[in-house]
């Protein structure tokens, strides 16, 4: 989800080639963003069911023993 997140506000709020010229500007325009996203409330349509993405993706996650 955080992913996801991040990657809407590359594409639309951070766009490629724009110079951003102070951190300042930076935060205002990340904090606009996020505002205006939280103010949506979008939600994300998950495709599988969390037992399907497990067997599915178990060789990118690494074994944990304890």
């Amino acid at each position: 989800m955080a992913e996801n997140e991040q990657s809407s506000m590359m594409q639309q709020c951070l766009v490629a080639g724009r110079r951003i010229g102070s951190i300042e500007e930076l935060a205002s325009d990340t904090t606009a963003w996020h505002e205006d996203v939280n103010n949506t409330e979008r939600e994300i349509d998950w495709q599988m069911k969390t037992d399907d993405a497990r067997h599915k993706l178990n060789l990118l996650y690494p074994k944990i023993k304890m």
